[in-house]
């Protein structure tokens, strides 16, 4: 964990646009995984679920996660980088979902890969209507790949409850 700790999220308004915020564990997509996503989303493409479908069908030769899933996985990528670069939760903060400006999926990830996120800090601004908008660049890689999964400006707004 960082020597520096977040608990007012002003403080990212002082914080350098560019500021490395770090990269998560490795996470291995299995096919289960995959398999769980389809049912969730009620999308039963057998290019993502059916192994021998897509050994003869696809160009990969493999199933691959969803796009989706992968972008699913930043939140779970974001807590691990979060708590390593000092952001701390608070009973007086609440964190939100705020969007995205743009998202790439550059490179599927064929199940059975480990993917991590990037995180770096692009800016913070006082929102209008009271909070902090914050904005984080994140790159979703492949281990042994040199091509991302994923590459997306992630917004997030703190407010106090």
């Amino acid at each position: 964990m960082s020597d520096t700790v977040i608990s007012d999220y002003t403080e990212l308004l002082n914080m350098p646009a560019g500021t490395a915020l770090g990269s998560s564990d490795w996470h291995r997509v299995t096919q289960e995984d995959i398999n769980q996503f389809a049912t969730l989303t009620k999308d039963e493409d057998p290019f993502h679920i059916d192994p021998e479908w897509a050994k003869q069908n696809s160009p990969l030769g493999t199933t691959i996660s969803f796009g989706f899933l992968t972008l699913s996985m930043l939140t779970y990528f974001s807590y691990q980088v979060f708590n390593q670069a000092g952001f701390v939760s608070s009973e007086e903060i609440q964190l939100f979902n705020f969007g995205f400006n743009r998202i790439r999926l550059p490179e599927p990830v064929p199940a059975g890969a480990e993917i991590r996120g990037n995180f770096t800090f692009a800016g913070a601004r006082v929102r209008d209507n009271g909070g902090i908008e914050f904005t984080t660049d994140v790159v979703i890689e492949i281990k042994g790949n040199e091509r991302p999964a994923l590459a997306a400006q992630w917004l997030g707004v703190a407010v106090r409850k």
